[in-house]
């Protein structure tokens, strides 16, 4: 009797074991491919003469896009800046974007490649997140890193 009662228990865990990971599983795949790559989709321009910049489509692991209303700085990386103009099209390789960090650049004066803060000893590209951690105040801007070595700071570690 025991014995049977313990085979029992053994179908009756097997079969919820076997029910829970088909649903898990299920239920994965059914998230990942809801929720895989935003459709894109265009809008009008809002304000002609500003620089924007539309991601027309997502193809064999590029994002496709191009520049309308005003020049345009395109940084996806610290590695990657593109400068474009109104009408240039660009491709950018997905794995290739950093999304790891947010900050907006849209404030820098023209040319600034680096930051400082005026109490501190180091410089940042302006794609660091250490960079824009600087309280806006004590920022201090430079378009090369030899301007920012000649104040006396030094390369991010």
């Amino acid at each position: 009797m025991i014995k049977k009662e313990l085979i029992n228990i053994l179908v009756v865990v097997t079969l919820l074991l076997a029910i829970g990971l088909t649903a898990g599983f299920s239920l994965g795949y059914y998230q990942s491919a809801r929720t895989a790559f935003p459709q894109i989709r265009e809008v009008p321009d809002l304000n002609p003469g500003t620089a924007t910049i539309k991601f027309l489509k997502f193809e064999n692991g590029m994002l496709k896009g191009e520049i309308a209303g005003a020049d345009a700085r395109l940084a996806y990386d610290t590695e990657h800046i593109l400068s474009l103009v109104p009408g240039d099209s660009f491709e950018i390789p997905v794995y290739q974007v950093t999304l790891y960090q947010y900050y907006s650049a849209r404030d820098l004066p023209d040319g600034t490649e680096y930051i400082a803060s005026k109490s501190g000893k180091y410089y940042y590209s302006i794609l660091s997140s250490k960079a824009f951690s600087i309280t806006p105040k004590n920022r201090l801007y430079f378009k090369t890193a030899e301007e920012a070595e000649s104040k006396g700071f030094l390369p991010s570690k």
